[in-house]
């Protein structure tokens, strides 16, 4: 480390080695916070952060995605390399739901054998080219190892989903929530006309006791506002149910913002000034009557559209809403959480949003064949169910109240991992069977090289396998005796890519196919184009500039186990 006082005072500055140090030393303590969740037999951590609304909130995961996005709303990564190093996986743990551990694991891996070899001489250029051919080379073993997979396969998709689902659960529970999640991206699937499935369709409840179903159609929460935190304030919240008993065949309305009925009443501002003057008795009684006739006329006209339902997402006026009641209407306003849930809605009963209910009329009305609600917790549910919208709500149980959320995540990752083997219609054996297919032949392929990018391929072969090493250490066997396993048995398989992983039950070498553990195609692929791109981007650094600060090690500023 040199400081030049004269020219730039105040600047330190890291070069070369230092500066590759620097940047794995991050590498690896972002490698250190996930690798311990890789695999079905991963630990859990404990995040003390806050959740979107930035109440405090205590996530305990085992899954990567949802680790670094605790820490990142806890305050994030003080370490710039560190920061850098998480928005590369960020893409991954944002669209795919899964892999974010392998991504994480193979990048880290990549980052400190380029250093070394670059620390031995050669040009970070060569192993940048190096990497690129590996991961090209990879592609073809993925294509050879791959399977198809329809949407209407639901045996496989629901492998797909028990394997996405790392979490500690009993093999029971497993198979409901893989085949309930299954049956979910199927039924989503035939609603598609161009092969898409947006899981932003399906929606994922959970209810401690509840079993697994899956209804067509929405299901709205409503709670108290993460302001109303005394317990005054969730007394006053208005627990009854909005709906007495099941609605049929109702005709639902949906709208965005709150009745204003003070937008239709007579002013009573002087001549040229806006706003209300009360300046006597009898302008009060003048302004209530006007008001009053004003609710009257907005409801009931409401009303007389044919509307049964009306769904808000702002809070209704006490005098609105019993105006509307006495119409008929039942109101389920404070729909806001999430934001997008009055638009499901709208989808599931094939309604128009509106911004104003003076834009209501009969052509935006949906269909709903049941509505209901009922109070789950801390919480109202109104379900909306038998609708004709491709809009599906899969409801699962948990263990208990507080693994409530926890559950609710899980199935959520899987709905999005089995919708993404849906709509490629490849999928991968697991177990680690595509890292160790890929290293074996890339250990063959590197041996064509004549130039020094050999060196850079065989230290990616080298990352990959390491994949399993993790896997296996996760599970409590020695990562050596099982390396030397899966080496045998690939070497001795008839397959050329081998699908041989590692059974995490017993430690042995064994089919991925026949144990059904198996994984969309993509989120392999994707885990090395971002490992690769991030330490490309990260392995050609040879200086750190720190202007008035030195740099330091990396710390993340959320406490984490």
């Amino acid at each position: 480390m040199t400081h030049d006082g004269e020219s730039e005072r105040g600047a330190w500055l890291t070069r070369d080695e230092a500066a590759r140090e620097y940047v794995v030393e991050a590498a690896r303590a972002v490698e250190s916070l996930v690798a311990s969740t890789y695999g079905p037999t991963g630990g859990t951590t404990l995040v003390e952060t806050v959740d979107p609304q930035d109440a405090p909130e205590t996530v305990v995961t085992r899954d990567a995605g949802h680790l670094l996005d605790a820490i990142e709303r806890g305050g994030g990564f003080g370490h710039p390399v560190a920061a850098l190093f998480v928005d590369g996986l960020d893409s991954m743990r944002r669209s795919l739901h899964d892999g974010t551990t392998a991504a994480a694991l193979l990048a880290a891996r990549l980052l400190e054998s380029g250093a070394e070899l670059a620390a031995e001489g050669l040009h970070p250029g060569s192993i940048v080219v190096g990497y690129a051919m590996a991961a090209n080379r990879a592609g073809s073993v993925l294509d050879d190892l791959s399977r198809p997979v329809g949407t209407a396969d639901r045996e496989l998709l629901s492998q797909v989903a028990a394997t996405t689902m790392t979490a500690d659960l009993s093999d029971r529970r497993r198979r409901e929530y893989a085949d309930a999640v299954s049956a979910a991206v199927s039924s989503l699937a035939r609603e598609s006309d161009d092969g898409w499935i947006d899981t932003d369709d399906i929606t994922v409840r959970t209810r401690v006791g509840a079993e697994c179903t899956l209804s067509r159609g929405h299901l709205v929460r409503r709670r108290p506002g993460a302001h109303e935190t005394s317990d005054r304030s969730r007394l006053s919240f208005d627990w009854s149910p909005a709906v007495e008993g099941v609605l049929t065949d109702a005709r639902v309305a949906v709208l965005e913002r709150g009745i204003d009925v003070e937008e239709s009443a007579t002013s009573f501002g002087r001549e040229g000034q806006s706003g209300v003057t009360l300046d006597s008795a009898g302008s009060l009684a003048a302004y209530a009557d006007s008001r009053d006739a004003a609710i009257e006329s907005v409801t009931a006209g409401v009303a007389d559209l044919g509307t049964d339902v009306l769904v808000v997402r702002a809070e209704l006026d006490d005098e609105v809403k019993a105006a509307l009641e006495s119409h008929g209407v039942a109101v389920i306003d404070r729909a806001q959480y999430p934001k997008s849930d009055i638009h499901r809605v709208a989808r599931a009963t094939d309604a128009g949003v509106v911004g104003h209910v003076s834009d209501l009329d009969e052509s935006k009305l949906g269909r709903a064949g049941r509505v209901s609600e009922r109070r789950v917790g801390d919480e109202k549910w109104a379900y909306f169910e038998e609708c004709d919208g491709p809009v599906f709500t899969l409801l699962v149980g948990a263990p208990t109240e507080k693994g409530r959320t926890t559950h609710e995540r899980l199935v959520e990752d899987a709905v999005e991992t089995t919708a993404i083997a849906a709509i490629d219609g490849q999928v991968l054996p697991g177990a680690g069977a595509p890292s160790l297919a890929v290293a074996r032949d890339l250990r063959e392929f590197a041996r064509g090289i004549e130039g020094k990018e050999q060196l850079a391929v065989e230290a990616f072969a080298d990352a990959c396998e390491s994949l399993t090493t993790t896997l296996a250490r996760n599970a409590g066997y020695d990562p050596l005796d099982v390396r030397t396993t899966l080496r045998n048995a690939h070497a001795e398989s008839d397959d050329r890519p081998a699908p041989v992983g590692v059974d995490v039950a017993t430690g042995e070498a064994a089919d991925a196919w026949e144990m059904g553990v198996l994984e969309p195609r993509r989120v392999f692929s994707q885990a090395i184009d971002i490992a690769v791109a991030t330490a490309e981007q990260l392995a050609t650094v040879d200086a750190v500039v720190s202007p008035g600060v030195e740099p330091g090690p990396f710390t993340p500023q959320t406490e984490h186990d």
